[in-house]
């Protein structure tokens, strides 16, 4: 495993605040030179530790306001699938997101619907006409919030 020191640790902190902000904003405030900050996010994106950048997409601007997790039990002989099925979940248009998780459950699937008629739709047609799946729990999410400042968490690392 690579070793990553506390300015690494601001540099992904920063970009996990704002994706966009350029090598130069960077380095000046992490105090470094710009090639130092363009070698030292290499590395980074090299090691698989900064996987990406991505757009904040407003979807409910974009019609699809209803937002949901499912919370799925897999019948007993379909729990060793529970990868295939995950990945297979990801497929549907309307899924944003699945986990495997422990307890009662065996995951967890959000999706993104117009409204609750879809949301119906969809838990009927994509979900429980399935053979491996037990039982669904749909839940649906009022309001959200999101920690993207990391700064904290990345203190935990060191």
């Amino acid at each position: 495993m690579a070793t990553f020191d506390r300015t690494d640790h601001k540099i992904l902190a920063l970009l996990s605040k704002n994706a966009r902000m350029s090598n130069k904003e960077l380095a000046r405030a992490v105090e470094l030179s710009p090639s130092s900050v363009h070698e030292r996010t290499r590395r980074l994106f090299e090691s698989g530790v900064l996987a990406g950048a991505h757009a904040d997409v407003r979807l409910d601007l974009l019609g699809l306001s209803l937002r949901a997790l499912l919370f799925v039990q897999m019948s007993e002989h379909e729990k060793t699938n529970l990868d295939a099925f995950v990945m297979d979940v990801l497929k549907i248009p309307e899924v944003r997101a699945a986990w495997m998780i422990s307890g009662r459950f065996d995951a967890v699937v959000e999706i993104v619907t117009r409204d609750t008629n879809h949301l119906h739709r969809i838990v009927v047609e994509k979900f429980s006409s399935r053979d491996e799946i037990h039982r669904i729990e749909t839940s649906i999410i009022f309001e959200n919030a999101r920690q993207s400042d990391l700064s904290a968490a990345l203190e935990l690392a060191l």
